[in-house]
């Protein structure tokens, strides 16, 4: 036998008030990547050489070479190929764990499948 409890409240208002918790979270959720959009990391290697800026959002920036990796390149072309992609990943490898430090401040350090 089911009773109903007092007040004939049922479940539904259960389902409502997840419902409006989950729609805080994603709003919370919105704002956090947007603010990653501002934030700004940067990547350097080879000694400064060559140098990366992109937001949270993993958007890349800026790239900048030095005039002497340049001249070097002229000769070891690879070498400033090896030096850019080396520089991107770090900085995306940053972006990723600021998203994940962001949004695990909204979720309560919940890992959500699908969230990065």
């Amino acid at each position: 036998m089911v009773r109903k409890l007092k007040g004939g409240k049922t479940s539904q208002g259960a389902g409502s008030q997840m419902n409006i918790l989950n729609q805080a979270m994603q709003q919370q959720m919105l704002l956090v990547q947007e603010g990653l959009k501002e934030k700004e990391l940067t990547s350097s290697v080879g000694g400064g050489a060559v140098t990366v800026k992109v937001n949270g959002q993993k958007e890349l920036l800026e790239v900048k070479l030095t005039d002497d990796i340049i001249k070097e390149a002229a000769d070891d072309k690879e070498m400033l190929d090896d030096l850019i992609v080396s520089a991107v990943r770090e900085a995306m490898r940053q972006a990723d764990e600021l998203a994940e430090a962001e949004m695990g401040k909204v979720t309560g350090g919940i890992n959500i499948p699908g969230l990065f």
